[in-house]
């Protein structure tokens, strides 16, 4: 009997368990919609802090040896049926391709094969210092033989 008596102060508990609950389980933090609206306005915050930190174009100064599509001579008729010349498919299974570093060494085969396939092929590369210029316009020779354009870009 005194075991019971003992043990009495567990009968003025809940019968059930999980009734007695911290606070923080009532805010349902680990519900998705909380989780989206909390992260959505952090991410909108970053996207803000950036744009408005960035800046503007304007203040840039004017460097006359970088290229850009305001300073590059681009464009024009000519230009236009270089560019559907090259992107024209000429196969009936074939399709109009975008091959970007058309100049590099994956880039000159994938290309190469593409065009010899039938597919419409336009090249893009930006020539930049990274791999040798000279090889990358060597492979621009060979593949404007082959009938591919490659346009460039900055």
């Amino acid at each position: 009997m005194t075991q019971l008596k003992q043990m009495s102060h567990l009968d003025n508990g809940p019968p059930t368990p999980g009734k007695f609950k911290p606070y923080i389980h009532r805010v349902r933090w680990h519900s998705s919609l909380a989780k989206l609206t909390l992260w959505s306005f952090v991410f909108l915050a970053l996207i803000l802090l950036f744009f408005f930190r960035s800046p503007s174009s304007n203040s840039l100064p004017s460097d006359p040896s970088r290229r850009s599509l305001r300073t590059y001579n681009w464009g024009g008729p000519a230009w236009e049926k270089r560019v559907r010349s090259s992107a024209r498919v000429r196969s009936r299974n074939g399709m109009s391709v975008l091959v970007t570093g058309a100049a590099g060494f994956v880039g000159t085969h994938v290309s190469a094969a593409l065009k010899r396939r039938g597919d419409g092929v336009l090249g893009l590369d930006s020539f930049n210092d990274y791999y040798d210029p000279s090889l990358k316009r060597a492979r621009q020779a060979l593949l404007e033989r082959s009938g591919v354009f490659i346009v460039e870009g900055t």
